[in-house]
């Protein structure tokens, strides 16, 4: 570099003497001074590490079973070998109370403590609780029944949601719903516990309550894959009941002699279980019969147009404006079909209806409906080992941990679900905060407002050093080591799942100074948190608009922001997923996940010390999908492709989910996903090829991709997962993006990656918004009304408006489908005019999917992605207008998700 200055300084020394020709010589020698220094200091900066993936751990997947028979007896739950601890350490002697009716009940000298009356992680006496036991009039057999006639049951093991956010989601597991159990009764002053324990189930009723399977031995996968220690029991040659380990409810009640009619004073401790209950199933219209899809012709014709060439087994430039023709002339048909001969058919009618046989006991019986085989104790709060929990932690480096400041915090899930989670960073002392406010640009002396081109388009941040912050809610909840802006530091977060030996542990690289949302999505994102976030968001617009900063952070800008991306991207695919899982007769139900949407930097670094930051791009990270799914009569064929159908869903939820709450026509959007760009690579005639071990000594040399793809892709195919992948990356808004999908084929589990770091979907606008809004928020800003920066919160806050006017409206529309979905007795001509749409091609996707799968070849499998791929993109358009933002929901299911028929079980 000094010897590049040093050729400058003589180059112009000599034009000034006139000697022009040897001062182009000079000037030839810098020229390639300069390219040799630019090419050296090419390879020394460091650029944004590769996204790590682990083929034997996709993101999107289902959980494998575990191998735990029910413990028999009480000292089993004891030995931490034979299954999570369950032990009360100070057993409560139980009196018998004498005979009553032949019932023996438990006498009143096991008396009540003041904890059997307090809230826990679970039990929260807030205001819905409080509200719910008041309606019921703190009567505890109206209390029972409400809960055992109002909340679904899913089976799964281990305390996941707390009794608040079961009220709000209406389902729950045994703990769930023992939780909110006893949060009511605590609410209206009823002494009440937590029992566990080992139990039996006639066969017949646990089909019927783990789903509606049609096989006893369905009943028992879907226990094992979901955590619950079971076992089916035979007798005669036939199984005639399962064993399960259990949680229930034991309430002290005013039994004797109204049995909890008439509640005055305790005196009896009676128990209760609000989870299991018996269902009546019923099947939605069948579209398929009544309104024919010519699936031979329009493979056909697909095949005539495209370009497909067996030989080096690859597919390309499927018709795409064919595909969405015949589409929207099929969905015409189907509406018509509907309007003339269902015209007042509710959304039951049309998905399917799963009903809570209703019981409306007048009296609390003395005794559970089902065979006790051992109790293991009982618990006023449910053991720390019994719950969900998360570990998040931000490493500077290896010896951090040990120092004892990197942020670390544990927390249960019934404490995190739903809620905003967010990881940023903040100054780590004045001195660094002063820095950052020395380059924001001062007020005129004339008055005149600041201009958006006078915000710094970089930072300094060799100048400036970082902490990190977690925070829950907005309430900071962990703070970390000192770091230097622009570097990267290690985020781990450590799922523990109760059921399961070992614990999951997602690592990403995070750079000091971004801004991330997560949300942890327990079962589903409940409509009262999108409502509640719709308020937060239109009552943030009013104050923006208003300039009411006075403790405006960027906790409540960017934090929100970013947070609705998130939440609204699972909402979606919550409700996509169920909608395809009630027209396919399959139980689906979501397991803890998680995913992240943030503000990202770009750090220009000089042997990897960064030298600025500016504003990057924003991003979709969704690294743990976890669901269950289970044809309910068994068919393993089914259950993958309802799997593959949810993942590419899932996909193109990346891209849509920004673009739809982003967009408009003054600041258009640009994002993609791996959906996306393969759907682009078939537009631009890119060969698009799907590789296993047969074939992947042959394709890989033909594949124009960087080192780290053809790893990944070698990595996976190795371990028995088929990839597809276009054969060179597409250009898209002038940055080489690369889109494949990883499977396993056995059950469909996958990741969906973006090549060059991006594990899921980016999306790149708003950028020089963002990074005012993150500079301001830096500088402490927000925190001081008083500062002198009116001007540059009007320009940071700018695009942000248009932020929360078309999220809060998205929102709204968000929650409108939920609402429709989760009350399946609305009419559905009564709450959207063409919600019909929303439910025609569950069955469409996979009938088409599956004509093209069947024919074979090269073309069969690989053909039905693509066309599927094609599917998904093209009716994104609907999603660019805030006006039709309820086609993302309507669109969803007329895309092919993969193919259905039998006959690909000898492909």
């Amino acid at each position: 570099v000094n010897e590049i200055r040093g050729l400058q300084a003589e180059e112009q020394s000599l034009r000034k003497a006139g000697k022009s020709t040897e001062a182009d010589a000079k000037n030839k020698e810098l020229k390639t001074g300069i390219v040799k220094a630019r090419d050296f200091l090419k390879d020394k900066i460091k650029k944004r590490p590769h996204a790590k993936l682990y083929p034997n751990n996709l993101p999107h997947r289902t959980p494998k079973p575990i191998d735990r028979e029910p413990r028999l007896n009480k000292e089993d739950f004891r030995d931490p070998n034979k299954g999570p601890v369950v032990d009360d350490r100070k057993p409560v002697q139980v009196a018998a109370l004498g005979d009553l009716s032949g019932l023996v009940l438990a006498q009143s000298t096991n008396a009540p403590t003041v904890a059997d009356l307090a809230e826990t992680i679970e039990v929260k006496f807030t205001p819905d609780i409080q509200a719910k036991a008041a309606e019921l009039n703190h009567d505890p057999v109206k209390i029972f029944n409400w809960v055992r006639n109002n909340i679904d049951f899913v089976p799964t093991y281990g305390s996941i949601q707390g009794a608040q956010m079961t009220l709000e989601t209406l389902q729950g597991n045994a703990f769930d719903q023992a939780s909110f159990l006893i949060a009511l009764l605590r609410a209206s002053n009823i002494p009440a516990r937590y029992e566990y324990g080992t139990v039996e189930i006639p066969v017949d009723k646990a089909m019927n309550w783990v789903g509606g399977v049609t096989d006893p031995m369905l009943a028992g996968e879907v226990l094992a894959s979901n955590g619950i220690p079971g076992k089916l029991m035979q007798a005669g040659g036939k199984i005639v009941y399962v064993r399960l380990e259990h949680i229930w409810v034991k309430a002290y009640v005013d039994y004797i002699p109204s049995r909890g009619a008439i509640h005055k004073q305790g005196d009896t401790w009676v128990p209760m279980d609000p989870s299991f209950k018996q269902f009546d199933y019923t099947t939605g219209i069948d579209i398929a019969s009544e309104v024919p899809f010519d699936a031979e012709a329009f493979v056909n014709q697909i095949q005539s147009t495209a370009n497909i060439n067996e030989a080096q087994g690859y597919v390309t430039n499927v018709d795409q404006a064919y595909i969405e023709q015949t589409m929207t002339s099929y969905q015409q048909q189907v509406e018509a079909y509907i309007a003339a001969n269902h015209p007042d058919a509710t959304v039951g009618d049309v998905l399917g209806k799963k009903i809570i046989q209703e019981k409306q006991n007048p009296v609390l019986f003395a005794s559970l409906p089902y065979h006790l085989v051992v109790k293991a104790g009982e618990f006023t709060s449910i053991p720390d080992n019994l719950r969900h929990k998360v570990t998040f932690k931000v490493l500077r480096d290896q010896l951090d941990e040990y120092s004892g400041t990197a942020l670390n915090y544990t927390a249960s899930i019934p404490e995190l679900a739903g809620k905003k989670i967010t990881l940023s960073y903040s100054p780590a002392t004045a001195n660094d905060e002063a820095v950052i406010e020395n380059y924001l640009p001062k007020p005129h002396p004339d008055g005149t407002p600041i201009q958006p081109e006078e915000l710094p388009q970089t930072l300094p941040a060799y100048l400036i050093n970082m902490k990190p912050e977690l925070r829950i809610d907005g309430e900071v909840k962990a703070t970390g080591t000192a770091v230097g802006l622009g570097q990267s530091e290690t985020f781990t977060m450590q799922f523990i799942d109760p059921s399961r030996i070992g614990n999951e542990v997602i690592t990403n690289d995070v750079t000091a100074g971004e801004y991330n949302a997560l949300v942890i999505d327990a079962l589903a994102i409940s409509s009262k948190r999108l409502t509640d976030l719709k308020t937060r968001l239109e009552t943030t617009k009013a104050r923006l608009e208003t300039e009411d900063y006075i403790d405006l952070t960027n906790d409540s800008l960017l934090g929100d922001l970013l947070f609705t991306n998130i939440a609204t991207y699972f909402a979606e695919y919550d409700i996509m997923s169920e909608i395809g899982a009630k027209t396919e007769s399959v139980i689906y139900h979501r397991l803890p996940s998680m995913g992240r949407f943030f503000f990202s930097l770009s750090v220009n670094k000089f042997f990897d010390i960064p030298r600025s930051v500016s504003g990057g791009g924003l991003e979709m990270d969704v690294d743990r999908s976890f669901y269950y799914s289970l044809d309910k009569a068994g068919n393993k064929v089914k259950t993958r492709e309802f799997n593959l159908s949810v993942g590419i869903r899932s996909s193109a939820l990346e891209h849509s989910v920004p673009e739809q709450l982003l967009y408009t026509p003054e600041d258009p959007v640009y994002g993609i996903s791996a959906v996306k760009a393969l759907a682009i690579a078939n537009s631009q005639a890119i060969p698009i090829y799907q590789i296993n071990k047969d074939n992947i000594n042959t394709i890989l040399p033909k594949l124009q991709l960087g080192g780290d793809d053809i790893l990944d892709i070698t990595n996976s195919v190795n371990t028995g997962k088929e990839v597809t992948v276009s054969q060179r990356p597409i250009n898209f808004q002038g940055r080489s993006i690369l889109g494949y999908f990883v499977i396993n084929p056995e059950v469909g589990d996958g990741a969906y990656m973006i090549s060059k770091g991006l594990g899921g979907g980016a999306i790149w606008s708003y950028i020089g918004a963002l990074f005012g809004g993150l500079l301001t928020g830096l500088a402490g800003i927000y925190q001081n009304p008083d500062a002198m920066f009116g001007d540059l919160k009007r320009i940071a806050n700018a695009k942000m408006l248009r932020f929360f006017g078309r999220y809060s409206a998205v929102m709204g529309v968000v929650n409108g489908v939920l609402q429709i979905i989760t009350n399946p007795d609305l009419n559905w001509e009564q709450q959207f005019a063409q919600i019909s749409i929303l439910f025609i091609g569950a069955g469409t996707s996979y009938w088409v999917g599956g004509a093209i799968a069947a024919l074979g070849g090269p073309f069969g499998i690989l053909g039905a992605i693509v066309v599927s791929i094609i599917l998904q993109v093209l009716l994104d358009v609907f999603t660019n207008q805030i006006t039709k933002a309820l086609a993302l929901y309507l669109r969803e299911n007329l895309r092919l998700c993969f193919y259905r028929r039998s006959k690909y079980e000898v492909i």
